[in-house]
């Protein structure tokens, strides 16, 4: 078994979120970046100024929560045979969710 040195990210939502390199390449392309641009909720933060997030912080939460969602099933349903590729293969379909917006 080798060690993989994640990157952190402190979430207002999910607290203290850790990302593996390779999320970290994808988070880095243009693709990804431009959902900074682009609000989660369109113009609802005119009337809620709180609904302000984007989609690129949603898309990083859904990723930690799919990632959450396999490890539980893993651990709960061994005869998946989940191993760590499947587990990074869901964080990057949760992260990438949102690229065609």
């Amino acid at each position: 078994m080798f060690y993989v040195f994640c990157q952190v990210f402190n979430d207002p939502i999910h607290g203290t979120v850790e990302l593996h390199p390779l999320l970290i390449k994808i988070i880095n392309t243009p693709q990804f970046q431009r959902l900074r641009n682009i609000k989660q909720l369109g113009g609802v933060y005119f009337v809620y100024p709180g609904a302000s997030h984007n989609r690129f912080e949603h898309s990083i939460g859904v990723a930690h929560l799919a990632g959450q969602l396999v490890e539980a099933l893993r651990t709960r349903q061994p005869e998946l045979d989940i191993d760590d590729r499947d587990v990074l293969c869901v964080k990057i379909a949760g992260l990438c969710h949102d690229l065609g917006e």
